[in-house]
C-alpha cells in the first residue's frame, strides 16, 4: 500500500485540533515504515519550515504547496461555492497529486471538509475523515440565513458524492448514512498525542475561588449554545457552590459571551484567543460542558481527561468515548443531574482524583497514536478488499457490480 494523505492545513502539533491529528496519523504512518506521501497546503512559511524539520523520514514525502500564491481564478472561486475548499488548490497541486495516484497501490486519504475536492478523480480509492457534520451542528441554531443553508445543501452534495468515508463517532457515521445509504462508513476514534498534554490531579483551592465552565470555541454552533445553557444553569450552581466563579476560555469567549457572563457573575473570568490552552485547562476545577445536537466528538473533553480536570456532561458531550457515568465523569440527563454533579464533584475531593486519573487512563488506551492508526490500517484494507471484489464481479460473465451497501464497521 502507497499512503497518499492531503491535509488542508499543516500536520503540526501547536495548530488545532485538526491538524493535531493530522500530525498524529503522519508520524504513526511514518513510525510504522509506511510508504507515505503528504500533500499539504499552508500559508505561513514558519509552517513550511516546522514541517521540514519535523518529517524528515526516508519513508516520507512531503508535498507542500503556499496557499497564499495560488492566484484568484473566476473558475477556482467558483467551484468553492459548491465544494468546501475548493480554492485551496491549484493546478500545480492536482497535477502532482494526479501523478502520484496512478500508481494501483495508491490509497487516498482526505482529512475534513476542504480535503475533499482533490479527491474527485479518484473516489474508487479514497477516504474521506469527517470530524464533524455541519447539517447536525446547525439544529441548534433557530434561523438559517441563505449563506447557510447553501452550506448545508453543499454539504449534503459532498457526502452523496464519496464512496468511503470515516467519521470520529458512530452518531456521525449514523448521520451520514441517512444522508447517503449506499457508502461504506468507518467510525474510527480520534488520536490525542498525550505527549502533549500533561496529567496533573486536581489540588486544593483555597486560595482562590473554584473556576466552574467551559473552554472552546464559541464560534461554533454547538459550543456556544452549550455555553449558553451553562450560563442558564449558573444561578443553580451558585446556590449549591458559594466560592464558585463562572470561567469562560476560548475563541470569541469574550467578544460572544463576555457581556452575559458577567451578567450571571459579576466575578466570572473570561478570556479569549489564547495562544496556549492547557495552562487555563489547569485553572479549571471542573468543566461542565453538555452540548445538543453536536457532531462529532468533543475534543476539549477528551483534553480535559487528559489534562486532570473533572467533567460534568450529557450523552451529547460523550458520543464516542465509552465512559462509565461516576468512574471516567459525571453524565446527567437533567439540569438538575447536571447542577448535582457539580456539587458531588466539588464536595468530593478524593473521588474528583479517582476520577480524573480513570480518565486519563481511558484516553490513553482509546487514542493512543497506535489503536487510532490500527483502525486507519483496517479502514484502509475494507477498501481494497471491497475494490477487488467489484473489480472480480466486472469480469464475472453475466453479472453487473451490486450498488454499493452501507457496511458501518
Amino acid at each position: 500500500m502507497k499512503l497518499k494523505y492531503v491535509f488542508p492545513e499543516p500536520p503540526l502539533p501547536f495548530l488545532g485540533a485538526a491538524a493535531r491529528l493530522s500530525h498524529l496519523l503522519l508520524s504513526e504512518a511514518i513510525r510504522r515504515g509506511v510508504d507515505v506521501e503528504a500533500f499539504i497546503e499552508y500559508f505561513d512559511e514558519k509552517d513550511a519550515t516546522a514541517m521540514r524539520e519535523m518529517f524528515t523520514a526516508p519513508n516520507c514525502k512531503l508535498r507542500l504547496f503556499c496557499a497564499k500564491s495560488v492566484q484568484k481564478q473566476f473558475l477556482r472561486t467558483t467551484r468553492s461555492l459548491f465544494w468546501q475548499g475548493a480554492f485551496l488548490y491549484d493546478a500545480a497541486f492536482m497535477a502532482a497529486l494526479d501523478e502520484s495516484m496512478r500508481d494501483p497501490e495508491a490509497v487516498l486519504h482526505l482529512e475534513t471538509h476542504s480535503a475533499c475536492w482533490p479527491g474527485l478523480k479518484h473516489l474508487d480509492r479514497t477516504v474521506l475523515n469527517l470530524h464533524y457534520l455541519l447539517n447536525a451542528d446547525m439544529r441548534s441554531e433557530k434561523h438559517h440565513g441563505l449563506r447557510v443553508k447553501w452550506n448545508l445543501h453543499r454539504e449534503r452534495q459532498m457526502l452523496k458524492t464519496f464512496k468511503y468515508m470515516a467519521a470520529v463517532t458512530p452518531a456521525l457515521a449514523h448521520e451520514v448514512s441517512l444522508i447517503n445509504p449506499s457508502a461504506q462508513l468507518h467510525p474510527v476514534q480520534f488520536g490525542l498525542d498525550l505527549e502533549g498534554y500533561p496529567y496533573a490531579a486536581p489540588t486544593a483551592t483555597e486560595s482562590r475561588p473554584l473556576n466552574i465552565g467551559m473552554i472552546g470555541s464559541y464560534a461554533w454552533a454547538p459550543t456556544r449554545a452549550a455555553a449558553r445553557h451553562f450560563l442558564q444553569l449558573w444561578p443553580r450552581i451558585k446556590q449549591v457552590v458559594r466560592e464558585a466563579r463562572l470561567f469562560l476560555v476560548g475563541r470569541g469567549a469574550e467578544r460572544i459571551l463576555g457581556d452575559d457572563a458577567r451578567a450571571a457573575d459579576p466575578e466570572a473570568r473570561v478570556v479569549q484567543n489564547v495562544p496556549d490552552i492547557i495552562p487555563y485547562f489547569h485553572e479549571l476545577d471542573c468543566m461542565v460542558y453538555a452540548p445538543e445536537h453536536a457532531s462529532g466528538i468533543k475534543v476539549k473533553i477528551l483534553e480535559a481527561f487528559a489534562l486532570g480536570v473533572p467533567v460534568v456532561t450529557n450523552q451529547h458531550g460523550i458520543d464516542g468515548i465509552p465512559v462509565r457515568h461516576r468512574e471516567h465523569c459525571i453524565v446527567g440527563s437533567t439540569d438538575a443531574e447536571l447542577v448535582e454533579g457539580v456539587r458531588y464533584l466539588t464536595e468530593n475531593p478524593e473521588v474528583k482524583r479517582k476520577m480524573t486519573q480513570a480518565a486519563r487512563n481511558l484516553v490513553e488506551e482509546i487514542c493512543a497514536p497506535s489503536n487510532v492508526f490500527d483502525q486507519w490500517l483496517a479502514v484502509y484494507a475494507q477498501m481494497n478488499s471491497r475494490k477487488a471484489c467489484d473489480k472480480a464481479k466486472q469480469h464475472m460473465p453475466g453479472t453487473a457490480a451490486s450498488p454499493t451497501g452501507l457496511a458501518v464497521t
